[in-house]
C-alpha cells in the first residue's frame, strides 16, 4: 500500500512540472505569444502593433558591433535624435537623445521621396497609372499643348526631366529652408521651362522634380496624396505618420513627412521584404525592384534609382534626407537602419507657412559607410 501511494506523489509531482521543465526562455519577447513571432526571428518575422526587442546575437549580428553604430552616432557633434537598427523583422539597437524616447517625432526630409515614389508604384499596380514612361502631361493638364510633352513620369523619378528653375528664378534648395515658399508649391514646380532634353546626360537633383509626383498621384488616384497614403500604404504596415502640405493643400512629396524613428523602420522593412509585408502585396516587387535599380550612375560607388540612392560597394540602398535622415536597407542581410537628427517644430499646424515649419541639426562629421560598416561587420 505505501508503495503506491509512493509512486502516485511521484506522478503528481511529475505532472507540475516539478523542477525539471522550464514554461519558456527566461530571456524570451515579454508581450509576444508563440502566434505572434516565431522563437527565432527570420525572414518572415513581421512587427505587430509594437516591435519585438531582441539580443543582437539572437538574429546572427555581435552586439559589440552595434554598441559601435550607436557610439558613432551619438557622438556629441552628430546631434542624431534617434538610431532603430532592425534584422529579421525585430529591434536589434536602440537609443534616443536625452529627454527622447521610441515615441519622439522625428522628420523625413527628402526620404519623402522614396515614400512618393513607392505611392507611384502602388498607382501603377493598381492601373490608375498606365505606365511611367507615358507623359506626364497624361497626368498634369496644366502642361498640355506646350514644350513639356516629352518629359515622362520617369524622367521625374529619375531626376532627369531637362526642366530647370521655376519663371520667379527662386533657387530650388528655397524650398527646404524655414518658412520655404508660400502659397502653392505646386503650381510653382509646374512653372518652370525645359531647358535639355528629358533623360539625357543632365542628372539634376531637384525638389522641383519631386513635387510633380504628388501632381501626378492626386490627378491618376482623384484623391489627395494624405489619403491616398494613409489608405494604400501606411495603415498597411501600421505605420502612423503625417505629411507637410503647402498652403493649397498638396502634399510636399519632396519632403516632409513626421513620424517615429520606429516608423520610418516599418517602410524600410516594406522595402527590403520586397515590398510584401505579412500576406499582403503592397507594392510589386517588380517596382521595389526597379525603383532601387541604378539608372544613373552619378559616381563609382554611387548611382540613383527613381528616388532612391544606391551604394554599390556596400550592397545597400537607402533613402536619403536631409542632415543625414536616413533610411538604409540591406536586403540581404534582411537589415534595415534608421538615423534621425535632433529635429524641433514651430507653429501648431503641418501647413508649410511662414508660422509653421521644422528644422533639424546636422551632424558636423559624418560618414554612412563608417556607420553602416560598424554594423555589417558584426554579421556572423
Amino acid at each position: 500500500m505505501n508503495y503506491i501511494i509512493l509512486i502516485g506523489l511521484l506522478l503528481f509531482v511529475s505532472s507540475c512540472g516539478g523542477g525539471g521543465g522550464s514554461s519558456g526562455p527566461a530571456n524570451g519577447p515579454s508581450a509576444a505569444t508563440p502566434s505572434e513571432v516565431p522563437v527565432v526571428p527570420d525572414s518572415t518575422t513581421f512587427p505587430g502593433a509594437d516591435w519585438e526587442v531582441y539580443a543582437p546575437d539572437e538574429v546572427g549580428i555581435s552586439q559589440a558591433s552595434i554598441d559601435a553604430a550607436l557610439d558613432y552616432a551619438f557622438i556629441a557633434d552628430r546631434f542624431t535624435q534617434g538610431v532603430v537598427i532592425i534584422r529579421h523583422g525585430v529591434i536589434i539597437g536602440e537609443r534616443y537623445a536625452v529627454d527622447k524616447s521610441a515615441d519622439t517625432i522625428a522628420t523625413s526630409w527628402s526620404t519623402g521621396k522614396s515614400v512618393a515614389s513607392t505611392l507611384i508604384g502602388i498607382a501603377v499596380d493598381q492601373g490608375l497609372i498606365s505606365s511611367i514612361d507615358a507623359p506626364a502631361e497624361n497626368y498634369l493638364p496644366e502642361w498640355v499643348n506646350t514644350d513639356r510633352e516629352a518629359i515622362t513620369i520617369r524622367s521625374l523619378l529619375e531626376m532627369r526631366s531637362g526642366l530647370g528653375l521655376a519663371s520667379a528664378n527662386v533657387e530650388d534648395t528655397e524650398m527646404y529652408v524655414e518658412g520655404g515658399i508660400a502659397g502653392d508649391q505646386l503650381a510653382y514646380a509646374l512653372d518652370r521651362n525645359l531647358k535639355t532634353t528629358p533623360r539625357t546626360d543632365n542628372w539634376r537633383y531637384q525638389n522641383t522634380d519631386s513635387m510633380l509626383l504628388g501632381g501626378i498621384l492626386e490627378n491618376a488616384t482623384g484623391q489627395n496624396v494624405l489619403n491616398y497614403a494613409d489608405v494604400n500604404l501606411f495603415s498597411a504596415i501600421g505605420m502612423t505618420a503625417t505629411w507637410w502640405t503647402d498652403e493649397a493643400g498638396h502634399a510636399l512629396t519632396y519632403c516632409c513627412i513626421d513620424a517615429t524613428s520606429r516608423d520610418f523602420a516599418r517602410f524600410g522593412l516594406l522595402i527590403a521584404r520586397d515590398g510584401k509585408w505579412r500576406n499582403t502585396q503592397v507594392v510589386s516587387k517588380d517596382w521595389v525592384d526597379e525603383a532601387t535599380a541604378v539608372s544613373v550612375t552619378l559616381s563609382s560607388d554611387t548611382g540613383y534609382g527613381l528616388q532612391w540612392w544606391i551604394n554599390s560597394d556596400l550592397g545597400y540602398f537607402y533613402a536619403a534626407g536631409f542632415h543625414k535622415n536616413h533610411i538604409y536597407i540591406f536586403p540581404q542581410h534582411d537589415l534595415v537602419i534608421v538615423r534621425n537628427s535632433n529635429y524641433t517644430r514651430t507653429g501648431d499646424d503641418t501647413v508649410r507657412t511662414g508660422s509653421n515649419w521644422h528644422r533639424t541639426d546636422g551632424p558636423n562629421q559624418w560618414s554612412d559607410a563608417d556607420f553602416v560598416t560598424f554594423i555589417t561587420a558584426g554579421i556572423n
